[in-house]
């Protein structure tokens, strides 16, 4: 049976009300609120939160995006290989479609896996503009990790970069770090 109830006029409120609003949403429904569209992406962006940064882990088969702030991990944004059910949403980010699947504060993330690299990037991106909050570590997993380097340009405001391997970068795979990230970005190499 179909709801009879008018939806609640949330954008018509005034601004004071709506920042109250908003500011009461946990980090993961700020995140998808900010995907719905620019407006909200511009709400979302101008309200007060408490977190602290963005952490990344990112394997040749895996990633993780981790929102951080002052109640320890805000939200998790990973990528699963498992097949998604009719409660996926669906979104576009950066005119790819992704869907995502939630259980609480965890967002499972379904998309070609060719467009990886891209989406990862673009929710970062999403996330570091919308909450403004800075990118905080990356841990970079090299092994069997071919095309790990094509990754370092998306990471190049990280304050932190950790690359991890059971070999040592070589001299121009290191050269290309230090040349491509921001001079303020501290590397850190295992082994090195």
């Amino acid at each position: 049976m179909p709801s009879t109830s008018t939806p609640f006029p949330l954008f018509r409120l005034p601004y004071v009300a709506l920042n109250e609003v908003f500011c009461s949403f946990e980090c993961g429904d700020l995140i998808e609120m900010s995907l719905c569209s620019k407006r909200c992406k511009r709400i979302v962006k101008s309200t007060r939160n408490d977190f602290f940064g963005i952490r990344i882990f990112i394997t040749s088969d895996y990633f993780s995006i981790r929102v951080d702030g002052k109640n320890g991990v805000e939200t998790m944004w990973m990528f699963s290989a498992t097949h998604h059910d009719e409660n996926s949403r669906v979104y576009m980010l950066s005119g790819e479609e992704i869907k995502v699947q939630r259980c609480l504060s965890i967002f499972e993330v379904f998309y070609p896996p060719e467009h990886r690299q891209f989406i990862m990037t673009s929710l970062v991106n999403l996330m570091m503009d919308s909450l403004q909050i800075p990118m905080l570590k990356v841990d970079l997993h090299t092994n069997g990790f071919v095309d790990f380097l094509d990754f370092v340009p998306s990471f190049q405001k990280s304050r932190k970069i950790c690359f991890n391997g059971i070999t040592p970068l070589s001299v121009e795979d290191l050269d290309f770090v230090k040349n491509t990230v921001s001079s303020d970005t501290e590397l850190q190499f295992s082994p090195f």
